[in-house]
């Protein structure tokens, strides 16, 4: 009867560590739990919070904008404005959140998040750069709010704003 009391007592002890465990990874691994971290090298927080929705175009055929942009290494190739995003941060189980550029994406959606330790003007270009889109001899124009225009990459990142990016050779 001990043995079988204590196989129990083991068995939700596991399992209360493993619960534990769980709700750790949760907090600290933004793409579990959909959260993101709220401090950068400096121990800023987090204090603007915007998004625009960006569609692609390569002569006229829809270019995904991918997963991890600003996040992910090898779609992070400008890192001019790390100091403004997020930081790498470990936690007790060794596990390691990712680091964000200011300018990032979640998801392919198209959804540009803009979340910065400092409120500034972020533009089309900064976001383009981070991605490491090659545009070099590319003619590109940019449609908002029904307007057109060639400077697209001084073109400053608005909250709920839709764009349209249509690039030709």
């Amino acid at each position: 009867m001990k043995a079988q009391n204590g196989h129990v007592v083991l068995s939700m002890l596991m399992g209360v560590i493993f619960i534990l465990y769980f709700s750790m990874m949760l907090q600290t691994v933004p793409e579990l739990s959909g959260q993101v971290p709220v401090e950068n090298k400096t121990g800023n927080k987090i204090i603007m919070h915007t998004h625009s929705s960006i569609n692609v175009t390569v002569n006229g055929d829809f270019l995904l904008v991918p997963n991890g942009i600003g996040i992910n290494s090898t779609l992070w190739n400008d890192h001019s404005l790390d100091k403004f995003g997020t930081e790498r941060k470990s936690t007790t189980f060794g596990t390691i959140s990712p680091a964000m550029s200011p300018l990032h994406t979640h998801d392919s959606s198209g959804l540009i998040h803009v979340e910065s330790t400092e409120y500034r003007n972020y533009t089309l270009g900064d976001f383009l750069n981070i991605w490491g889109l090659p545009l070099d001899g590319m003619k590109v124009n940019l449609i908002t709010e029904g307007n057109s225009t060639e400077n697209y990459a001084n073109h400053t990142l608005k909250d709920m704003e839709k764009i349209v990016l249509k690039i030709e050779d």
